[in-house]
């Protein structure tokens, strides 16, 4: 649901309703206006009976809006889509690299090339799809069906991964050997601060929808993974499983939860 298609429902002599509009207008708070008072400003706005402001009134709209959007975020959020999705990858490039470089995994040598990129292929590929939605935006309302698919998805795709591994390693410790899974955990999930801090401060919405913060978080786990997969050397599935793959459902839950606190704290 788009805020075109609250307009258009305006426009058509009727109220828009229904799990879709609900979820939108809880997100957005220029729309949200338009049903309060039973949608009184709606019907006005589509019949045309709004009175003209003012021009000392639009001025002091205009300044207000302007004093609003001042400041680094600002600038940031006015940055085009293309340059916020293109910073946040070359962040995780940037950490990707730095482990290949200076703290990759013991078994690089010995791993399969053609698997070792094919992975790391696969999952820079969704990352750079989920970025560019994501900051894109807005998401469609996880009730719908094509957020029934898509961000679960982002969230399994580290477990595809995962079940791929095995097929690059030579048979040894990695393979049997559970490795400490939650000292990875902890790993990835710190080095994905600073791009979830960038979508924070580059996000144009005000009000993030639960779609918007479980893609972030589906996001920070792609990119976890990829930074993981150039750092440690096990390929067991559990290992896996629950130090890699849970990193983008933590995340999700995390900011989830996060952001009904702050909610209710206003």
């Amino acid at each position: 649901m788009e805020c075109a298609e609250i307009r258009s429902g305006f426009a058509s002599g009727r109220v828009p309703d229904g799990p879709a509009v609900s979820a939108h207008v809880q997100a957005c708070p220029h729309c949200r206006v338009l049903f309060e008072s039973d949608a009184r400003l709606g019907r006005a706005l589509a019949l045309g009976q709004l009175a003209a402001p003012e021009p000392g009134q639009l001025f002091e709209a205009v300044s207000r809006d302007l004093q609003a959007e001042t400041g680094p975020r600002a600038r940031l959020r006015s940055l085009a889509t293309s340059t916020r999705v293109m910073a946040l990858l070359v962040l995780a490039v940037t950490l990707t690299a730095y482990q290949l470089l200076a703290n990759r995994r013991p078994d690089f040598a010995s791993y399969s090339p053609g698997v070792f990129w094919g992975i790391a292929t696969l999952l820079f590929a969704a990352l750079a799809a989920g970025a560019w939605k994501l900051l894109r935006g807005p998401l469609t309302p996880l009730d719908s069906s094509r957020a029934g698919w898509v961000l679960p998805l982002w969230l399994a795709l580290p477990a595809l991964a995962a079940l791929l591994a095995p097929l690059g390693a030579q048979a040894g410790e990695g393979v049997t050997g559970w490795g400490g899974p939650f000292a990875c955990f902890g790993y990835g999930a710190a080095l994905v601060i600073p791009l979830l801090l960038w979508w924070w401060l580059s996000e144009r919405r005000d009000s993030v929808p639960l779609a918007g913060l479980v893609a972030a978080g589906a996001v920070a786990g792609l990119a976890a993974n990829l930074v993981l997969h150039a750092h440690c050397p096990s390929v067991h599935l559990g290992h896996l499983l629950l130090g890699h793959a849970s990193i983008g459902v933590a995340w999700a839950v995390g900011l989830g939860l996060l952001s009904g606190r702050l909610q209710r704290s206003r």
